[in-house]
């Protein structure tokens, strides 16, 4: 508790940003102004002639900076920032003012952002978001980090002392611990992250951009890349498909190269926090980003590892925030190059006792391998064979014969290797072939679930469940159409806390049980038909 005569924290009164953010608006304006008339200062600059007077640049150059520094001035001296009667309330504007309030409990994250100049001065910048924002609804340029972390510990006290009931926030214990450090990157770590990233999609999109460029040359060149390079420079087919062959293994090694650069940028430092209400994020060589997510706001969790990171025993985990839709990807935290004790410490604090609870286990019925094996499998196999038969060579008669084996034995490992766990709490979903992916969902984070099916599936009984929260959806298919409403009824049911109908709350939970009961536990006519398995861990 505070002192009786201590002064009311700084948020509750008008408070100014740091003096530092003047710099920034500063900067932000600049850009700005460069952004819009670089292409003046191109022609300018371009028609200069030796000898000429330089006077009306200098003078266009110094009104320009002029004005931005008497901008950036008014605009900090007119933002102000408090908390009043729940709100938090951003009056800001140059030469017009305006007056933004939140709600405190549609603030939904709160990150920290630090570029050079934030780290100099010991500042950050404060972004804050709500559900239904399309960008950073709230703004503070710089403010003293100390200020910062006071303003967000208040926050988060505050929805937590204040978490509506069908929430489910408050009924969701968040015990009070000193932070734990579960992961920090060194250059080691960033190499072997780097290294272990798709470097077959970077290649792919640098050899897309070599094909667009190609494109751009043909009105220059007035024939076909291709023809250029055949009749005019007289490179033949051979030669010509070896040029490129050693092309694309250059644009693979670059992507590589790209890929570490990006990744050293983006997770340098990166330190990953268990606190005693979530979990923190800390990273970045440029611009170094703080982000927190709150345990009652994190929606669902998903680790995956592609074949060289299961090797070297790494996940990607992502952790996704309720957020608006333009929010989502911007407020999911991911951490690269965790090892299975950080997957096991963040699961068990989103899901505590995920692992030792009695799952039951599904898998999608035959029908989901056979309609990807026609739309993967026989149809381009029909043009593989078109092609070949109007433009016959034996490599494209090679490729139409291995198609079919390949593509079988892909989608049936994909089909063996996807299941769907379900217990009284949650949904853990296995799938993926080169790809290894789990995610995790917990019921209380289901806000609405949708049931489709096709034809094909209506003929035989199947049902597509969409499980929708504040962060995105997760998806179940070809489950039988009995289980899928069955589950649908007790999600939504336990979600709405089985309704006002007057029963006892042994009788709900009675209720409960026996409705999940006959969802989780399969006939025997499932398990012959192989539709359940109890897959190792």
């Amino acid at each position: 508790m505070s002192e009786p005569n201590a002064p009311a924290p700084f948020y509750f009164e008008p408070s100014r940003q740091s003096p530092i953010a003047i710099l920034v608006i500063l900067a932000k304006l600049i850009r700005a102004l460069i952004g819009q008339f670089w292409f003046v200062l191109v022609l300018l600059l371009l028609g200069r002639r030796p000898g000429s007077n330089n006077q009306f640049l200098l003078w266009m150059m110094l009104a320009g900076a002029v004005f931005s520094i008497g901008r950036s001035l008014v605009i900090y001296f007119r933002t102000h920032f408090y908390i009043q009667d729940g709100e938090f309330i951003l009056e800001k504007g140059g030469f017009t003012r305006s007056r933004l309030s939140v709600a405190l409990d549609k603030i939904q994250t709160i990150t920290f952002q630090q570029t050079f100049v934030h780290r100099i001065f010991n500042v950050v910048s404060v972004e804050m978001d709500t559900s239904g924002s399309k960008g950073s609804e709230i703004s503070i340029n710089a403010l003293d980090r100390k200020k910062a972390d006071e303003l967000r510990e208040y926050l988060l006290a505050w929805k937590k002392e204040n978490a509506a009931p069908e929430s489910g926030d408050a009924s969701i214990p968040l015990e009070k611990a000193p932070e734990t450090t579960l992961l920090r990157l060194n250059f080691g770590d960033l190499l072997r992250i780097g290294l272990s990233q798709n470097h077959l999609r970077s290649g792919g999109i640098l050899l897309g951009l070599a094909f667009s460029f190609s494109e751009n040359l043909e009105p220059i060149l007035g024939k076909s890349t291709f023809d250029y390079l055949t009749e005019e420079l007289g490179l033949s087919l051979n030669v010509f498909w070896s040029f490129a062959l050693w092309i694309a293994l250059f644009f693979l090694i670059v992507s590589v190269f790209a890929t570490l650069i990006l990744t050293a940028v983006r997770f340098y430092g990166l330190r990953f926090v268990r606190t005693g209400d979530g979990f923190r994020l800390e990273a970045g060589l440029l611009t170094r980003r703080e982000q927190a997510a709150y345990l009652p706001k994190i929606q669902y969790l998903r680790w995956t590892a592609n074949p060289l990171q299961r090797l070297l025993g790494l996940f990607n985990l992502r952790l996704y925030q309720a957020a608006g839709h333009e929010l989502s990807t911007k407020q999911t935290l991911q951490v690269p190059g965790c090892y299975q004790p950080q997957v096991d410490a963040v699961r068990e604090a989103y899901f505590p006792g995920a692992g030792e609870l009695t799952w039951s286990w599904y898998r999608p019925h035959r029908l989901y391998f056979d309609q990807r094996l026609f739309f993967i499998g026989l149809l381009p196999l029909i043009g593989l064979v078109v092609k070949t038969a109007i433009d016959f060579s034996w490599p494209w008669l090679a490729i139409c014969l291995l198609w079919p084996p390949v593509t079988a034995w892909w989608q049936w490992q994909l089909f063996r290797r996807k299941r769907y766990g379900l217990s009284p709490e949650g949904l853990w979903n296995h799938s993926g072939f080169f790809n290894s992916v789990q995610t995790l969902l917990l019921w209380r984070n289901v806000q609405a679930v949708s049931v489709e099916r096709s034809l094909i599936e209506a003929r035989h009984q199947l049902v597509d469940l969409t499980f929708y929260t504040a962060s995105g959806s997760v998806h179940i298919e070809n489950i039988a159409q009995e289980t899928g409403y069955k589950l649908r009824d007790y999600v939504l049911a336990k979600v709405e806390g089985w309704g006002d109908n007057g029963q006892s709350p042994s009788n709900r939970t009675r209720e409960a049980e026996l409705r999940l009961s006959s969802v989780t536990e399969p006939s025997r006519e499932q398990m012959d038909d192989g539709s359940w398995t109890e897959p190792s861990r």
